[in-house]
């Protein structure tokens, strides 16, 4: 580069900043431009034209301006549009030199579900880098050779100064339904710090389905904004175990067909009462959610009967159970009906919809109350706790913020239990609201919501403990004892005693 060809591309960041409304002077884009070649001014460009000749047109030199226009005139500007921008204007953009590991591989993303194989990449880069320094989250804060990148992480200031090429270690990003989003964020501002500054980022993912990570991050990135960019393009490769990484192309090469699982014909955990009126719903129900609940607390509460309803819905689809969370003790996950266990578990409802799944089995106390709302063809079945089916879905609808209306729009059935220690062994009554055509109220107010399930009830948990009551089977105090923080129990006791005071 030299001097006139400094002065021209002065002239372009001049007209550059009036578009963004900052109007600059002659002398201070003179000023501005000065930082592409690491000076401070223009007096300093006339004074060292070697240092202008030396100059390339690349990444380091587009971030230096990029920093000084922000600090002078608080106009944000991403080097990499910087770059192409100037690039227009007659000089030829360089690709740069890394400044770390110069002949290593090439800058971007690079992903492993394996802790080893970050282990193994720290020592390479150590070794070729003669101790480069590491900026890492918890996957790699341990190493010597490390500096902490404390609590924001990738958003923590002075990232995209770092030399290019430097490495980065982010995670481990777990991936399951209550942390997608979370992650997927995460794994976007990766992309952004090895596009526009041109670091390498070693990412350590745990997941349920490493044989698809890379199409769950692809998906990840592509979707985690509503408009397109070029940010899936930093999804370079892999972190391979003996620490390398290896370029993958293409990153994503697509899901396997969703697996059709015949489910067992055994539904005699749903009660008879409920079984036939509950087949009869789901016979022509595709979409919307099915709730199941359960006043017994367990690892998996009601799962019993959502693995019952597998046999009920088998017309809706391939089904798939959606991972809610990671247990601090992973081998409970498969502590579950054996026709649940055989299904595909999978991290999201997002990844289990683009694999092509359309019936899914979630746990209703862990999945956000509007995760399932913007998919009009999928048949959910969730679990949770609870015996009345106001309070088994007023809950799930409590947490879909302003989609309340549509939550419970989407509500096709509710079953729930309540388990009473009787005489010969635990009894059961049962509470089961079915939609059928009705559209039910389209406000806010809670009190129609309550009114609307309780009406549309076709098997009544007062009515079974009642005759479970006067037959003998259970009595008041096993009632109470069942569960004594409940305040549906509590007024059915009081309005029972009442009732046979009045008689």
């Amino acid at each position: 580069m030299d001097i006139p060809q400094l002065k021209l591309l002065a002239g372009h960041i001049r007209g550059l900043l009036q578009q963004s409304s900052c109007l600059v002077g002659h002398s201070q884009a003179l000023d501005l431009i000065a930082a592409l070649p690491g000076l401070r001014n223009w007096p300093e460009v006339m004074a060292f034209p070697e240092r202008v000749a030396a100059c390339e047109l690349d990444t380091t030199s587009a971030s230096r301006l990029a920093y000084r226009i922000n600090k002078r005139f608080s106009v944000e500007v991403e080097p990499k549009q910087l770059l192409a921008s100037l690039a227009h204007d007659g000089v030829t953009a360089s690709r740069s030199v890394l400044q770390v590991w110069p002949g290593g591989p090439l800058p971007g993303v690079y992903v492993t579900t394996s802790e080893q194989a970050i282990d193994a990449l720290l020592a390479r880069y150590e070794d070729a880098t003669d101790g480069g320094l590491v900026y890492a989250e918890q996957a790699a804060n341990g190493w010597q050779g490390s500096i902490d990148l404390g609590e924001y992480g990738l958003w923590s200031s002075g990232i995209d100064r770092l030399p290019s090429g430097t490495l980065l270690v982010v995670g481990p990003l777990k991936l399951d339904q209550s942390t997608w989003k979370d992650s997927a964020e995460r794994l976007e501002m990766a992309c952004l710090h090895a596009l526009n500054s041109e670091h390498r980022v070693a990412v350590l993912v745990d997941t349920p389905t490493p044989d698809r990570l890379c199409e769950d991050l692809d998906l990840m990135v592509r979707t985690v904004r509503e408009e397109e960019s070029d940010t899936p393009t930093a999804l370079q490769g892999v972190v391979t175990d003996e620490g390398e990484l290896q370029d993958r192309r293409p990153f994503a090469r697509g899901y396997p067909k969703p697996v059709l699982i015949k489910a067992q014909a055994d539904t005699g955990a749903i009660p008879r009462a409920a079984l036939e009126p509950l087949r009869r719903e789901l016979a022509s129900r595709t979409h919307g959610m099915v709730l199941f609940g359960a006043s017994r607390i367990t690892d998996h509460t009601a799962y019993e009967q959502l693995s019952a309803a597998l046999a009920l819905t088998e017309h809706a689809g391939p089904a798939a159970r959606i991972m809610p969370r990671h247990r601090g003790t992973p081998a409970k996950d498969w502590m579950v009906p054996e026709p649940i266990k055989q299904l595909p578990f999978l991290p999201s409802i997002d990844s289990a919809y683009a694999q092509g799944y359309r019936r899914m089995l979630v746990d209703a106390h862990y999945t956000e109350g509007d995760a399932w709302l913007d998919y009009d063809d999928v048949l959910f079945m969730g679990a949770t706790y609870g015996h009345d089916v106001k309070e088994v879905a007023l809950h799930l609808v409590a947490r879909s913020g302003r989609r309340e209306t549509k939550a419970l729009q989407d509500i096709v059935a509710v079953l729930g239990l309540l388990h009473v220690q009787g005489k010969k062994g635990t009894a059961v009554a049962t509470d089961l609201f079915l939609r059928g055509d009705a559209v039910g109220p389209m406000g806010t107010e809670w009190d129609e919501f309550e009114e609307f399930l309780k009406s549309h009830r076709v098997v009544r948990w007062e009515d079974e403990l009642s005759g479970l009551l006067d037959a003998g089977t259970v009595t008041a105090a096993s009632v109470k004892k069942s569960n004594p923080r409940n305040n549906y129990l509590a007024d059915f006791l009081a309005l029972r005693r009442g009732m046979k005071k009045a008689s």
